[in-house]
């Protein structure tokens, strides 16, 4: 469990006038990470693409050159080639508010966290690369602002060790996120339900981050199995068009497919409902009329008549009576009046 350290960590995280936590539909961010490949045009056409199709929000990739990785390191150039100035993030910030997204932000180092507080992100990613970074959790923690925690590949201690760097600094606001972020990632090596042992282990809401290969049917899907499993919070990537490849597409989809994608999301809240024990709404009590089996007259009975077996059948009527599991505490009773055929009996009908 938890732990009292953790205990300032809340259930219940609110975001732009959503909440994220049990019972509330999963939070759905649109992960451009670099599939703009360095384009200003394309990564303002990936959040509008993330706001028309229902996404909660958009996720921008931060980085700093000096830190992000060394010079030496094959990614360094490609780095440096598609990375975006300061004002041009702001730019892009504006613009995903004025479509009325949220706006997050993935975040690998000190001076990125500081420039995602600048621009008043809504939301922070860390991956689970900074899980064990305390400069990075800290730096983090201490800018108030709601974050996500990738879990991937780490172990129970180091997940606890990652969240109380974050708490002894100030964090309240942390959502854990599963997934294992291959380019794609083989669906035998998901291991979704450690969704369940995150939530069940620290006590504060859970999401998921799926990498299946977007051409993959299944791969538009799966994140409904996280929903059945509790995840509070789905991130997917976006892609203009994967056959162009480039950069992060590979798990990406497109913007029609991540329409529907968010709409079989919001569809599968609403069908997961409730566990808890309610009164029958509507379409139960209609389903119950047609389908429950009643206690019928199985010819005309007379008031006087002692009720026995024969005299009645169990099946479906026009409107439900009381059920067959009734008729010993009816049968060799006196009928008090009488009943036609084909008409359900009722306790009071005997005496």
């Amino acid at each position: 469990m938890a732990g009292k350290m953790l205990n300032q960590l809340k259930k219940e995280i609110k975001i732009a006038g959503k909440t994220i936590g049990k019972g509330f539909p999963a939070y759905v961010i649109a992960e451009m990470a670099c599939a703009h490949n360095g384009r200003f045009d394309d990564a303002k056409a990936l959040i509008k693409a993330s706001a028309d199709a229902g996404a909660d929000a958009t996720q921008l990739q931060l980085f700093d050159m000096g830190h992000v990785v060394t010079p030496t390191n094959e990614l360094f150039p490609i780095l440096d080639r598609i990375s975006f100035s300061a004002d041009q993030w702001k730019e892009l910030t504006d613009y995903g508010r004025q479509l009325g997204i949220d706006v997050w932000a993935c975040t690998y180092d000190v001076p990125s966290v500081e420039l995602a507080v600048k621009l008043g992100v809504d939301g922070i990613k860390l991956n689970s690369a900074d899980l064990s970074n305390p400069e990075v959790v800290e730096a983090v923690a201490k800018s108030g602002i709601p974050f996500t925690l990738g879990t991937g590949a780490s172990t129970l201690d180091e997940i606890r060790g990652g969240l109380e760097t974050a708490v002894k600094h100030g964090a309240e606001n942390i959502i854990l996120m599963h997934g294992v972020q291959n380019f794609p990632t083989q669906i035998e090596d998901l291991n979704i339900s450690k969704i369940q042992l995150l939530r069940e282990e620290f006590e504060i809401p859970v999401g998921y981050h799926d990498h299946v290969d977007g051409d993959n049917p299944f791969g538009k899907i799966v994140d409904l199995i996280a929903i059945g499993l509790g995840a509070n919070i789905i991130e997917k990537h976006i892609a203009l068009d994967r056959s162009k490849e480039g950069l992060d597409y590979q798990a990406a989809l497109e913007p029609e497919e991540f329409k529907l994608f968010v709409s079989n999301l919001k569809k599968a809240h609403t069908a997961y409902g409730s566990k808890e024990p309610k009164p029958f709404t509507d379409s139960e009590l209609r389903y119950r009329k047609f389908q429950k089996k009643s206690i019928i007259a199985h010819k005309d009975l007379k008031a006087g008549d002692t009720l026995k077996r024969e005299d009645v059948f169990f099946s479906r009527n026009n409107d439900a009576g009381i059920p067959p599991t009734k008729f010993p505490e009816m049968e060799g009773k006196k009928l008090n009046r009488d009943i036609p055929q084909f008409e359900n009996l009722k306790l009071e009908d005997v005496t």
